[in-house]
């Protein structure tokens, strides 16, 4: 099969090279022709414990490409144990994070499933085993034999790999020598194309310890006497050795335009094979072997060799090895009637060195990078060509510097790679330039919501500034396309931040700035707050209804129904910020409030902010019956309209706030006709009754240095003076349908939960018009979770600031959805706030929130905390045995019979535990497999106890309950019953 029917996308990809800790920087140093081998000092080797007699030889090269931090690794991100991860081959912890790396490069490290994910890899010889690992016998014989091997053999790297990042499809370690990385490519499209797995890694790790160390040339050899690689070069002399990781993420193209991936590359074909016998000795390149997996990787891809730009090839510099692969290409390249000249060859080795199992994936990254940028790389210190590329009769030609790479008239560029495995085994894949993604973009600036989470509060911080930096230095990205990969292809952790913004810079500037909060609660309880009259304002309602569909729908369906009863379209007060002062009038204001919030709750609701109970402070009370399907909307508002002309025909009244205690207030107005109206805090009391009364109030607060506020209202709300309103209010009620509410209600009259699957009487809402508002005890009781996150549903901040006065909601997270900052548009109130309450925990259908037409990009990555996880044996001196491991020392078992005290096994459980995982905080409760313990480490620590305490325990039951403290009860409840009896 050949042609689109078995492309293969190349999606995403990660790495970490010589001098570049990332793909990116990789290219940077590619394209500009860089030499990133490292010349090492005396100090260096000298730091790698090589002998001196060896440094001073004259054969030794002290030149290697080396990787930062090689005995790092955030063990803690990936759930390992630190005494597991010290035990570690650094090439598995180095892929695990790289794959990691890679599946954020594609949109694929997040929450939800996408499929059966495969993983390819393989390492190269494990020096960390020989030279850390065996020497550390103490370490050795404490953890077993068995924890070794899971830590550092081959078997176990791409399953582990798995295992850690819950990958459901085959988990297969390649191990082809040189050419392993890019054998595991060609696997990993195979098990695509035969839908074994929806998504693939591939890729390969390479790491040699220690690090800082050159090596002795060998005349004849494969390494370079000079310390350079300079394949097809005149001065070409051999290879030199490196480290380095790289990954690639893979999915079948139909898969990848449907999920709206960004596609690097598109992988037409390849093929494999292995030399066989036909060559001069085993390590011998063989010339029929290559040019029999370049002929079928060609076949395979149903393309033509005559249609190659650039060809990435194995390219060790050394005078046999590039002679046979020049001999190989030119001859395949030939029967396809390739033209003398027209196509480059490279080979990254002359940047990186030699990466061995890692080799033939660098130089897969290397092509996918120069397809999708259009540049043809140089050869890296190339100083005049060798082996005939001289000649201009030669099909092949060698680049000093980048330069661009333009399409055909006819077809997409194209690119090969070879890698070519010591032993053998050769590998061949032909690529092709992924179809120009759609870029174009609208001129409206809307505003977005940017997540970013992280693991750790430092983390989160590191996160925010990587992402700033980012935008500052792509101020071209769209921003929905930065919100979309955010939102939706990343995943989101406990200790959270937000932005919303209309400009790349805008969000940057947002990004440094101000602190993050407290991590995420793991089930967050939203109580929606809805507010009374007085928070109304005109245009209100102006930027959501511009911007969302669902509540411009809610919004015009409330206004219509209402316009025969009010004689006013709501919208002219809704949408105009200059409409005046009707707003104000509480015949206008009341069924204003109640559409808006109930709109605004809606589309809360919509975006998956579903809240677990409702408070409304006076009129806001019936936004809550809506919201809660108490009553239907519609009615909600006929009723609502009703109660405002009421209390707008009653007499003229004034309404007063004071900042003190309720019988401080009820002593001062006392001998007054007034009115506590409202209980909105311990120490904010609402006053209401008529003007001279109010008056009269306000001299005594004065004389008594009690701070007040005169509130705007004209008429006096919850007081005596609303008694006219009850019986018609009671009357339409009563006429009102009802129906058992959804979600349950706090009611503000007696401060009383009401669940839901009930609903309130007529009598109700004429008894709620004359009785004070107790928001405060409402408030009290809708935050008997510590996990509740109280929201503002409306405009202004009253009701989240009188919830910050009361001591038992003082520390709980607050968000007021539209707090009306005059700097921001209410759409970008509302999504900051919406923010805010994802940062808290609540769970935000990011599909929902959109921008749901934004393209995935490339982002930085996940912020790792390495901590060193490294072994501090001596670097074995060469030719000497390592000491065979000597079975752990157990304790001396206790006397049979003996009593124990209870800290006495504790103390020594938690000593063991501490041993084993390498964890220097373990408390008696915590839990051994939350701590990253393996089941088999598990099994290890209950035979050491037993054989402590010489008694015999239940291993199932404490699976189940895991702790230092069941352990020791369970050692000293055996004990009790005698010494080894079950």
């Amino acid at each position: 099969m050949t042609g689109p029917t078995t492309d293969i996308a190349v999606v995403g990809l990660a790495g970490r090279f010589p001098a570049a800790a990332d793909v990116w920087r990789y290219w940077d140093n590619i394209e500009a022709g860089r030499d990133c081998v490292t010349r090492l000092t005396p100090a260096d080797l000298a730091e790698a414990a090589v002998q001196t007699e060896q440094r001073d030889d004259p054969a030794y090269v002290p030149a290697r490409g080396i990787i930062a931090d090689v005995d790092c690794f955030d063990a803690e991100f990936f759930g390992i144990p630190a005494r597991e991860a010290e035990l570690m081959d650094p090439q598995h912890r180095l892929l695990m994070q790289t794959c990691w790396e890679a599946l954020e490069s594609a949109g694929l490290a997040t929450d939800r499933p996408f499929g059966r994910v495969a993983l390819f890899a393989g390492a190269g010889l494990n020096y960390y085993l020989l030279n850390q690992v065996l020497p550390a016998t103490d370490v050795v014989a404490a953890q077993g034999l068995l924890a070794v091997v899971l830590g550092n053999e081959k078997d176990h790297l791409a399953a582990k790999v798995a295992y850690r990042l819950d990958l459901g499809g085959p988990a297969v370690t390649v191990q082809t020598a040189c050419s392993t990385s890019l054998v595991a490519v060609h696997l990993a499209c195979q098990s695509l194309r035969a839908g074994d797995a929806d998504v693939a890694l591939a890729g390969g790790a390479c790491v040699a310890v220690p690090q800082r160390a050159g090596y002795l040339y060998e005349a004849g050899g494969i390494l370079s006497a000079q310390g350079t690689c300079r394949p097809f070069d005149a001065a070409a002399g051999g290879t030199v050795p490196g480290n380095g990781v790289g990954v690639v993420v893979l999915k079948r193209p139909t898969d990848a335009r449907r999920d709206g991936d960004e596609v690097y590359a598109v992988v037409r074909g390849s093929a494999v094979n292995n030399d066989g016998g036909v060559k001069v000795g085993y390590t011998a390149p063989g010339v029929a072997g290559q040019v029999d997996v370049l002929r079928r990787a060609y076949q395979n891809a149903g393309v033509s060799a005559a249609t190659i730009d650039y060809v990435e090839a194995h390219g060790t510099a050394t005078e046999t090895g590039d002679a046979i692969e020049l001999a190989a290409l030119t001859e395949v390249f030939k029967e396809h009637g390739v033209e003398a000249g027209s196509c480059s060859l490279g080979s990254v080795k002359a940047n990186i060195g030699h990466l061995d199992a890692a080799a033939g994936v660098a130089g897969l990254i290397k092509a996918v990078l120069a397809l999708r940028t259009g540049r043809i790389p140089p050869l890296a210190g190339l100083t005049a060509a060798g082996h005939g590329l001289d000649d201009p009769s030669s099909v092949f030609v060698l680049d000093r510097t980048a330069r661009p790479w333009p399409s055909a008239a006819d077809r997409p560029r194209r690119a090969a790679v070879s890698s070519f495995g010591l032993g053998g085994t050769n590998a061949h894949i032909v690529l092709e330039a992924a179809p120009a993604p759609d870029r174009s973009r609208t001129d409206e600036e809307v505003p977005v919501l940017l997540p970013v989470s992280a693991r750790s509060a430092t983390a989160l911080d590191e996160a925010r500034q990587r992402l700033a930096q980012h935008l500052q230095a792509h101020p071209d990205l769209a921003l929905r396309d930065v919100a979309r990969t955010l939102q939706a292809h990343r995943r989101h952790f406990r200790h959270r931040h937000t932005v919303a913004a209309r400009t790349t810079a805008e969000a940057a500037k947002q990004l440094t700035a101000g602190r993050s909060g407290p991590p995420a609660a793991r089930r967050p309880q939203l109580v929606f707050l809805f507010p009374g009259q007085g928070a109304e304002r005109t245009g209100m309602a102006a930027g959501a209804y511009a911007r969302w569909p669902g509540f411009r729908a809610d919004v015009d369906r409330g206004a219509e129904a209402l316009l025969p009863v009010l004689g006013v379209d709501l919208r002219d007060l809704l949408l105009n910020p200059g409409a005046g002062a009707d707003i104000h009038r509480t015949d206008l204001a009341q069924p204003a409030l109640v559409l808006h919030g109930y709109a605004v709750a809606r589309l809360l609701m919509s975006w998956g902010l579903r809240p677990a109970a409702l408070v409304g402070h006076s009129v806001g009370e019936y936004t809550a019956a809506a919201v809660a399907r108490e009553m239907g909307f519609l009615d909600t508002l006929r009723l609502v309209a009703r109660r405002g002309a009421l209390m707008q025909a009653t007499e003229e009244g004034a309404m007063v706030t004071a900042l003190t205690s309720e019988p401080t207030v009820r002593e001062l107005m006392v001998d007054l006709d007034l009115d506590v109206a409202a209980v909105n805090g311990p120490d904010v009391i609402v006053v209401s009754g008529g003007p001279a009364p109010v008056l009269s109030l306000e001299d005594r607060l004065m004389a008594a240095g009690v701070a007040f506020r005169r509130l705007p209202a004209q008429r006096a709300f919850h007081s005596r003076l609303m008694t006219p309103v009850m019986d018609e209010l009671a009357r339409a009620a009563a006429d009102t349908p009802t129906r058992g509410r959804r979600i349950a209600v706090v009611e503000t009259v007696g401060g009383t939960l009401l669940p839901s699957g009930q609903g309130r009487d007529g009598g109700y809402w004429a008894r709620q018009v004359l009785a004070p508002v107790r928001f405060a005890d409402a408030v009290r009781r809708a935050v008997d979770s510590p996990d509740t996150v109280l929201v503002e549903v409306g405009p202004g901040t009253a009701l989240s600031g009188a919830a910050r006065r009361i001591p038992e909601a003082r520390e709980l997270p607050m968000a007021a959805i539209q707090p009306g900052l005059r700097s921001l548009p209410d759409d970008d109130q509302i999504l900051a706030a919406v923010g805010r309450l994802w940062a808290a925990g609540g769970g935000v259908d990011w599909d929902a929130v959109g921008p749901s037409e934004g393209r995935r990009v490339w982002l930085p990555g996940y912020p790792f905390a390495p901590q060193r996880h490294w072994l501090a044996a001596p670097t074995p001196v060469p030719g000497r045995e390592f000491p065979r491991p000597e079975p752990a020392r157990e304790p001396t078992a206790a006397p049979a019979g003996a009593v124990l005290a209870p800290d006495e096994v504790i103390t020594e459980v938690l000593a063991l535990w501490r041993e084993l995982l390498g964890a220097g905080k373990v408390t008696a409760d915590a839990d051994f497999f939350e701590l990253g313990g393996e089941s088999l480490l598990f099994i290890r620590m209950i035979n050491r106890v037993q054989r402590r305490y010489d008694v015999r325990l239940d291993m199932t039951a404490l699976t189940a309950m895991a702790t230092v403290a069941a352990v020791a009860e369970a050692v000293r409840s055996a004990r009790a019953r005698g010494a080894g009896e079950p």
